[in-house]
């Protein structure tokens, strides 16, 4: 049988977004990186979507990995075929693509070739520097019906104005803003893949903005086709409309989280009252749940103490997401119950084949809350840090 193979150069695909490429597909096989700077090439093998393993010289497994995010030319060369090596990564993709992205920018991973001395957070200030940049996966042009463009400081979402469009950040960098007691707060940047907008935008009639969207410097936006988001989306299952939901929702509450953390306005023990742990952090978990009756509490564990991330009711989904990472339960939090709550356990292989089949704007929308959560909840743990000192 015939092999797949996609090939190109690391300078326009670089690694970050190569590895959501592949995990947005689903793809299994091995990525190969050859670099004129290196005397052998680097490898990753992947196992639908998520990277197992991987060598680069004398490295090998996480250690080799974040290693290769630092090979800034060269070609790359995927096949795809089944995959024999051993798992010995178990980082979810979305957390390793983050973390080696921010080592890098840090100085932590050596760059492997010609170092430009022009980088991206060089055009923004210090107060900026803690500031993440969330970019999306490749983009897709089905659903964009329209282009515009915005200058610096021009506002494109106003906090508390309706509204049900949807874009994609063509090009350019965005800040997303909320309104505090204490000021507008920049929870984030957004760039290339990412959306403007949210789930809700093109459900729910008269929706209201939950923050604000301002543009960094000059900004291209790819309309979306709100219709035939809302059309694909009724098309799902229940079970699958829910799930989004309760991603975007735990997203809301998460960014709530931030606010309140950055306001010094959290009530940690309002999300420490539940004493039954339904999962408890670092477990490991399989199983998929929803919540059908009563309430649960999702917390992170941190050397600096408790970090509340998001209130659970009835319809949210928790546990093991196999093809998502949100930086969450079941390693990195502890989810803790009500005594009357009552859950559902899922089949988390038949969600995963509904997300393998949905479109790949609609799958990117899913991956950017994913990814956005994720960001969002390392802020939160920056924010609980700053409290502390």
């Amino acid at each position: 049988m015939k092999e797949d193979i996609l090939q190109g150069n690391i300078e326009f695909l670089n690694l970050g977004d190569l590895m959501q490429l592949l995990g947005g597909n689903g793809s299994s096989g091995v990525l190969r990186i050859m670099s004129q700077y290196a005397p052998e090439p680097g490898m990753i093998y992947f196992e639908n979507g998520n990277p197992i393993n991987a060598s680069n010289g004398t490295l090998s497994g996480l250690d080799a990995l974040y290693s290769l995010f630092g090979w800034t030319e060269g070609e790359f060369e995927f096949i795809s075929t089944s995959v024999t090596s051993e798992r010995v990564i178990t980082k979810g993709r979305m957390g390793i693509i983050l973390d080696g992205l921010k080592m890098l920018d840090e100085g932590r991973i050596e760059r492997l070739g010609p170092v430009s001395m022009d980088s991206r957070t060089d055009k923004y200030s210090e107060a900026d520097a803690a500031i993440p940049v969330i970019c999306g996966p490749l983009i897709d042009y089905m659903y964009v019906v329209d282009e515009e463009e915005f200058h610096g400081g021009d506002t494109i979402l106003q906090e508390g104005r309706h509204g049900n469009w949807v874009w994609v950040v063509l090009e350019g960098v965005i800040d997303i803003v909320k309104e505090t007691t204490s000021g507008p707060l920049t929870l984030f940047q957004i760039g290339n893949g990412s959306f403007v907008g949210t789930v809700s935008s093109f459900l729910v009639r008269n929706h209201s903005h939950t923050y604000s969207a301002k543009a960094v410097g000059d900004v291209q936006l790819g309309v979306l086709d709100s219709q035939s988001l809302a059309q694909e989306y009724s098309k799902m299952s229940y079970e699958f409309k829910a799930f989004i939901m309760s991603l975007d929702r735990r997203l809301r509450h998460v960014t709530d989280r931030v606010v309140e953390f950055s306001t010094k306005q959290i009530d940690i023990d309002d999300y420490l009252k539940y004493r039954q742990k339904v999962i408890e952090q670092g477990d490991d978990e399989k199983r998929l749940f929803r919540v059908q009756h009563g309430k649960a509490s999702l917390v992170q564990k941190t050397d600096d103490g408790f970090v509340p991330l998001a209130h659970l009711e009835q319809d949210d989904f928790f546990g093991h997401i196999p093809f998502l990472d949100l930086g969450h339960e079941p390693e990195f939090a502890s989810v803790l119950a009500s005594k009357d709550l009552k859950i559902q356990t899922l089949n988390a292989d038949i969600i995963q084949q509904e997300y393998d089949n949905i479109s790949t704007t609609f799958k990117n929308i899913v991956d950017n809350i994913a990814t956005c959560t994720h960001s969002l909840t390392k802020v939160l743990n920056n924010r609980q840090k700053e409290l502390k000192t």
